[in-house]
């Protein structure tokens, strides 16, 4: 750890492994994230938002000690369920990015290449995390590769999916998600002009001076993301960021 350290860290799933998942790693059980959350807690990092994260990391605050926020990607409604009232019992909070056509629907985007179908939090249930101190950030409507798409399909999914979002939870939608991480110059900028403050990305790192704003790395949490496991993958990305050698 050092002054100003700040990662973002990645979740997905949060249950019991299913093993006949295509990703079957992306499932952390909530034993595990409760486990990994307050191992990092007891290292002296915080527990911050996303925004303060990156305010942290860009060097908004070089005696902030080491901070880490934590997204979820997707939706789910396990995120609902376990992780969200274990990080209120902890007075922490989270930005949870939702696909916005499948809110109280399942995971389409997985089922179609038969994969295992998951349940998608409801647009009440995202409305009453964001009127808890959750952030709510866009994951598109769909979830595509984004660069394949057409410049009309790319703004219906990134700047529709954000008003749309708005609408559903009465609050802005500031930050996005580039789903599989799949993003180009055109990606970003197109995110930049649907009017989002940040973009995250799944690009191992830690926020450094210097960081896009729109290509925010993060730390991806799998099965085992606690005690000395999530600490190694945390000093990878602050090596992959030039922090440590």
């Amino acid at each position: 750890m050092r002054l100003g350290t700040s990662v973002v860290l990645l979740y997905h799933r949060i249950g019991p492994v299913r093993l006949s998942s295509h990703v079957a790693g992306q499932y952390v059980s909530p034993r595990v994230f409760g486990w990994g959350i307050d191992g990092l807690r007891r290292k002296s990092w915080r527990g911050v938002s996303l925004a303060e994260c990156i305010e942290i990391g860009r060097g908004g605050e070089p005696d902030g000690g080491a901070g880490f926020a934590i997204t979820f990607d997707d939706g789910y409604l396990s995120v609902y369920e376990h992780a969200c009232p274990m990080l209120r019992e902890r007075d922490m909070t989270a930005t949870v990015y939702v696909v916005v056509d499948t809110l109280g629907g399942i995971n389409e985007w997985d089922r179609r290449v038969g994969d295992q179908e998951e349940k998608m939090m409801s647009a009440a249930q995202a409305r009453e995390l964001a009127e808890n101190g959750f952030e709510i950030g866009s994951h598109t409507l769909t979830h595509p590769h984004l660069t394949a798409l057409d410049d009309e399909q790319l703004a219906r999914e990134i700047a529709d999916s954000k008003h749309k979002l708005e609408d559903l939870i009465g609050r802005e939608v500031a930050s996005f998600s580039y789903p599989y991480g799949d993003f180009d110059c055109r990606v970003l900028n197109a995110a930049i002009a649907a009017g989002y403050g940040n973009a995250v990305s799944t690009r191992l790192g830690a926020v450094i001076q210097g960081t896009s704003l729109f290509e925010i790395p993060r730390v991806n949490v799998r099965w085992n993301g606690f005690g000395w496991q999530l600490r190694r993958k945390i000093r990878r990305a602050m090596k992959a960021s030039g922090l440590v050698k």
